[in-house]
C-alpha cells in the first residue's frame, strides 16, 4: 500500500499531484511513511485556488478534493512546499541564511502564508493544538530533519 494516495473522487490538479509527489519523496526517506501525524490538514494554492484536505493517519495521508472538515487550513503558493525541501540544515536546524533560505524568505514575503481555523482553539483546543504540532512535524519531515 503506498504511503501517500489520492481520493477516489479527487481530480488530480496541479496542487494534489504536487503535494503528492512531495509527501512521497518526503514518505521515502522515512520508510514509505510518515510518523506521528494524525490531523486534518487543509491547503488551498493562491496561484490556482485549488483546495484540497491531508488526512493523515497510520503513518499515511489520503488526499480528499476541497476542504473537508479540516482541523486548520493553510493558504500559500504552491511553491511553498518544494521550497521547503531544498532549504539546507544543520543538525535539524534549518539554515535560512543560505541562497534557498533566502529564497523561501522572498517568497514568504510576496505571498505569506494564511492559516485560516485558528478559531478551534477555542471550541476544540486539543484538536487544535494536535494540527499545529502535526503542522510543525511536517514541516521538519519535509526538511528531512524529524
Amino acid at each position: 500500500m503506498e504511503s501517500v494516495t489520492l481520493s477516489d473522487g479527487l481530480q488530480a490538479g496541479p496542487l494534489s499531484l504536487l503535494v503528492q509527489g512531495v509527501l512521497s519523496d518526503t514518505a521515502r526517506r522515512y520508510g514509505d511513511r510518515l510518523p506521528g501525524l494524525h490531523s486534518r490538514l487543509g491547503l488551498v494554492a493562491i496561484d490556482s485556488q485549488e483546495e484540497i484536505t491531508l488526512v493523515f493517519s497510520d503513518e499515511r495521508c489520503l488526499i480528499l478534493p476541497g476542504l473537508v472538515e479540516p482541523d486548520l487550513t493553510f493558504e500559500a503558493d504552491s511553491e511553498l512546499l518544494p521550497r521547503l525541501q531544498t532549504v539546507p540544515t544543520v543538525l535539524g536546524i534549518p539554515i535560512f541564511a543560505s541562497p534557498q533560505g533566502f529564497e523561501l524568505g522572498l517568497s514568504l514575503l510576496r505571498h505569506p502564508l494564511k492559516v485560516r481555523g485558528l478559531s478551534l482553539l477555542l471550541v476544540n483546543p486539543a484538536r487544535a493544538a494536535r494540527a499545529l504540532v502535526d503542522a510543525a512535524k511536517l514541516v521538519k519531515l519535509l526538511a528531512g530533519t524529524y
